[in-house]
């Protein structure tokens, strides 16, 4: 059977706007995008198109995959008291998966909460999203961090963030793991190491 019936007339011959090779399981196929976009798929050294008589997916579908998660459908966490100090709820927002590493979620922290000291194999980014926080590197000084802000943290390096003492504060955290582990935990931040 010939899919779609041939066509000689200018209009269709313009409408063949690229012509590409692709391979194929079961050998090469020639594929032409058509002016509407769509793809169509012929057997070898065809001149007219035909469909593929079996149902295994081309490779260029397999790359379009989209994965929608939808706002509620993954339960939020308290924040474990062996990982923060105050009131602290974690949202996750995605977690790729394998090979890929990265993963993210949204942390609200309530005035006065923040982590304790971590770090991060490959690092994390954090993006300030409402409120007012405060974050600290191992050695470095206190520094307010505002909606909009942008903070990255090195492979490594200790570090702790947090809400201010009288705001709350929400960012997202992004980082990628590393023989399964994307943080750690060491000791809590002191009262004395926060007001510094």
């Amino acid at each position: 059977m010939v899919w779609p019936p041939p066509d000689r007339s200018p209009r269709a011959n313009s409408q063949r706007v690229l012509e590409q090779e692709s391979y194929h399981e079961a050998g090469l196929y020639r594929f032409a995008r058509l002016r509407s976009g769509r793809l169509a798929f012929g057997v070898p050294c065809a001149h007219r198109f035909k469909l593929l008589q079996h149902r295994d997916r081309h490779p260029l579908e397999r790359l379009s995959i989209m994965e929608i998660k939808r706002i509620g459908s993954q339960a939020s966490a308290k924040g474990p008291a062996d990982w923060f100090t105050g009131t602290v709820r974690i949202d996750p927002l995605f977690q790729a998966p394998d090979p890929a590493l990265v993963q993210g979620a949204s942390v609200t922290f309530e005035p006065g909460a923040r982590t304790a000291w971590h770090t991060h194999p490959l690092g994390q980014t954090l993006i300030v999203t409402s409120g007012c926080g405060w974050a600290q590197r191992w050695g470095g000084q206190v520094e307010e961090i505002r909606p909009g802000d942008v903070v990255w943290f090195a492979a490594g390096e200790k570090h702790w963030h947090g809400a201010a003492p009288s705001t709350a504060m929400t960012h997202i955290a992004i980082q990628e793991k590393l023989d399964g582990k994307v943080v750690d935990w060491m000791e809590h931040v002191t009262d004395d190491q926060y007001r510094r």
